[in-house]
């Protein structure tokens, strides 16, 4: 299994993203009308029923629902929750200022209000990336909220370097913690005609929009309970062995049903850990046999990826992985511990994420279709100069960078082990 080549993939797809200025030349879509356009497709959140079931996970960190989509053209959404020491009100204010973002956005260049009309509010925004820069407008709508029932805001993008879309906030009050909010935000972005690069990138499908989403919703949400929250104070102990999470995963099945579900788990900036499960549409032998063999699961995640054993034992396999791509070319070598039943451990020996470490298992859902699930810490900062360069320039990028690593590991799985053959 090459979970490390996965974990570099979503580094080298925001630097995809970086990229897309270079060459920031319009291309208008086709008229679609017998389909309605990305911003106005559905973007729903999580229900209250749906919010009690990840509220475990919730008191210990952000979880990200990356759903599927309903036809083969729609854009994938995302849903980010997670809880913050603020009131309702409080994040509202926050989040409906948008003049502000560049107080506590690091990578938030400059952002100008261009109008106001009521609850409407127009403005251009440019984000500074490593070397790059992009640039668009929104317009923003707050609908009328107090702190008992919560707050929505939408947010629509008109256009510009990230297309096309639509962000959805929603702030409750935290029920369990008074004074307390649980905060909300979907999102879904259409950038497949922003530029040309981004036409380019298509090849690689919905996973390349979809890690580009989830790493610049993390920026917002983090930026934003940053700001609501004021200064923490950062833990003195050192970071706890990583170990397995405790999961109600037949709790969880509508959700998975959905999508597929991430934990993240963070000790002051840094990542204790990251869970990741998802739904495979088969059995638990298939879905094994694929993270039992490091060269199948290894060049599942994108055109040109490559895996190569270089050793075998009766312990372990060792494997060298790569992706050729420009600027961001990334490569190293993995240690994987294959099992019939258990967890299939992978660790770095070399290259880009040399210190990482990932633990791999399968459940079986009661009418019998296996979830694969994974439970891991690594370090994005931990590969090509230019990615360093990106998350030094904000480090909630670096968070985003492993949620996202971590749905295309599942996706890869499920994609893989569908189609697999012995």
């Amino acid at each position: 299994m090459d979970p490390l080549r996965f974990a570099c993939a979503p580094a080298s797809l925001a630097a995809s993203l970086a990229l897309l200025t270079t060459l920031s030349l319009s291309a208008p879509a086709a008229a679609q009308p017998a389909e309605p356009a990305t911003a106005d497709l559905p973007l729903r959140g999580l229900t209250p029923t749906e919010l009690a079931l990840i509220e475990p996970h919730l008191e210990r960190g952000p979880v990200l629902h990356a759903l599927f989509r309903h036809r083969e053209d729609e854009m994938p959404a995302i849903v980010l929750a997670m809880k913050m020491d603020a009131t309702p009100d409080e994040v509202a204010a926050v989040v409906g200022q948008p003049e502000h973002y560049a107080e506590f956005m690091p990578a938030l260049d400059s952002l100008e209000v261009e109008s106001r009309s009521g609850n409407q509010t127009a403005y251009r925004w440019q984000w500074q990336l490593a070397l790059f820069s992009l640039t668009g407008r929104n317009v923003m709508t707050r609908y009328a909220g107090n702190a008992r029932r919560g707050h929505r805001i939408d947010v629509r993008s008109t256009g510009g370097d990230l297309g096309t879309g639509r962000m959805s906030w929603r702030i409750r009050p935290d029920p369990n913690r008074p004074g307390g909010s649980i905060v909300v935000l979907s999102s879904r972005l259409d950038m497949r005609d922003a530029n040309y690069l981004s036409d380019q990138m298509s090849s690689g499908g919905g996973s390349v929009y979809r890690s580009i989403n989830i790493a610049l919703t993390s920026v917002m949400m983090f930026g934003t309970q940053r700001r609501a929250e004021g200064a923490r104070t950062a833990p003195t102990e050192p970071l706890p062995p990583l170990r397995r999470p405790d999961l109600d995963i037949n709790g969880l099945e509508p959700l998975l049903a959905r999508g597929d579900l991430v934990f993240l788990e963070l000790h002051g900036e840094a990542l204790e850990r990251v869970t990741a499960l998802g739904r495979t549409t088969t059995d638990v032998a298939r879905a094994r046999a694929v993270m039992n063999d490091p060269e199948e699961f290894g060049r599942s995640l994108m055109h040109g990826s490559r895996a190569e054993v270089v050793e075998r034992n009766e312990d372990h396999v060792v494997f060298r992985w790569g992706i050729p791509m420009p600027i961001i070319a990334v490569e190293g070598s993995m240690r994987l511990y294959p099992r019939d039943e258990g967890p299939v451990r992978v660790e770095g020996v070399s290259g880009s994420l040399q210190s990482g470490a990932w633990v791999f298992d399968t459940h079986a859902l009661p009418h019998g279709e296996a979830v694969t699930y994974g439970w891991s810490r690594f370090d994005p900062a931990e590969s090509a100069r230019f990615i360093r360069r990106l998350i030094a320039d904000d480090a909630d990028f670096s968070h985003g960078l492993v949620m996202a690593t971590q749905v295309m590991v599942v996706r890869s799985l499920r994609s893989r082990a569908t189609r697999y053959v012995p």
